[in-house]
C-alpha cells in the first residue's frame, strides 16, 4: 500500500466517513505523501536546485499515475509548487482509486436541497488501526530521546508517514496524547526524521532529499492560516 493510501485511511473518521482534520490540510499532506511515493518508486528526481524532474513516466499503480498526470507539463518545478498542483481534490481521487480496489466504500446521499454528500467507509478498519498503532509505538519509544542501537530502524514507509504528519501538523491522526509538551517533542523529532537526524533509518539519500523538501514545504503551509475548502464531496 502506498504512503498516500495509508495516510488517507488515517485521515478518515470511521463514524462520519469524513476526514478527521481540515480537508485542505489533508489534501496538502496527501500531495506530499504522493511525491514521496513517486520518488521511492523511481518516477521523480530532485536536482541540486531543488527542482523536480521526471525519470519514469509509466507507473503501474493508479494513484501514482494520477499524480504524474497532474504534474506532466508542469515539470520542472519546486516541491512546494508540485504540492500546490497535486493537492486540490486529492483526497477524493485517492479514495476513489481505493474504492475501485475494495479498500473503501463510497456512499452518496442527496440532501433536501439536492446536493450530493459523499462519505467514505473503510472495508477493513484494522488496516488504519495497525498503521496508527505502528506510528504511536514509534513515537512513544523514539521521540524526545537520542538515537540508540536499540531503536527500531525506520524504513521509507515509516519515515515518509512521520515526515508528512509532522510537517503538516497532523500528528493527531496517529497520536492523541493530551500532553502538549509531549506532542511538541514528537513534532520536533519528526523534523529530525525528515532530515535523517537522530534516528536509525534505511532511506536512500535521494529519497531523503525529497523528505527534506516535502517537510519544508508542508511545514511552511502549516504555519500559515488555513481556510477550509471542503465541498459536499469531501
Amino acid at each position: 500500500m502506498l504512503v498516500a493510501e495509508e495516510l488517507a485511511l488515517l485521515a478518515l473518521d470511521p463514524e462520519t466517513g469524513r476526514t478527521r482534520a481540515n480537508p485542505s490540510t489533508v489534501n496538502r499532506a496527501l500531495a506530499g505523501a504522493l511525491l514521496l511515493d513517486l520518488a521511492h518508486a523511481g518516477h521523480l528526481r530532485l536536482d541540486a536546485s531543488g527542482s523536480l524532474g521526471l525519470v519514469n513516466t509509466a507507473p503501474t499503480h493508479p494513484v501514482l499515475g494520477c499524480g504524474l498526470s497532474r504534474l506532466t507539463g508542469q515539470i520542472p518545478l519546486q516541491v512546494r509548487d508540485a504540492i500546490h498542483h497535486l493537492a486540490p481534490g486529492l483526497t477524493e481521487t485517492v479514495l476513489d482509486t481505493m474504492a475501485a480496489r475494495g479498500l473503501v466504500r463510497r456512499d452518496e446521499h442527496r440532501t433536501l436541497v439536492l446536493k450530493i454528500l459523499v462519505r467514505w467507509h473503510m472495508t477493513a478498519p484494522a488496516m488504519a488501526e495497525a498503521t496508527r498503532a505502528d506510528l504511536t509505538s514509534i513515537l512513544a519509544t523514539s521521540s524526545g530521546t537520542h538515537a540508540s542501537s536499540s531503536d527500531p530502524v525506520l524504513g521509507p514507509r515509516e519515515t515518509a508517514l512521520l515526515t508528512v504528519l509532522g510537517g503538516a501538523d497532523l500528528l493527531s491522526l496517529a497520536e492523541t496524547s493530551p500532553d502538549a509538551a509531549a506532542v511538541e517533542r514528537m513534532r520536533t523529532w519528526c523534523t529530525d526524521v525528515a532530515y535523517g537526524r537522530n534516528c536509525l533509518h534505511s532511506v536512500p539519500d535521494d529519497v531523503l532529499a525529497f523528505q527534506r523538501a516535502v517537510h519544508g514545504a508542508l511545514s511552511t503551509s502549516a504555519s500559515s492560516p488555513t481556510v477550509s475548502t471542503e465541498t459536499v464531496t469531501a
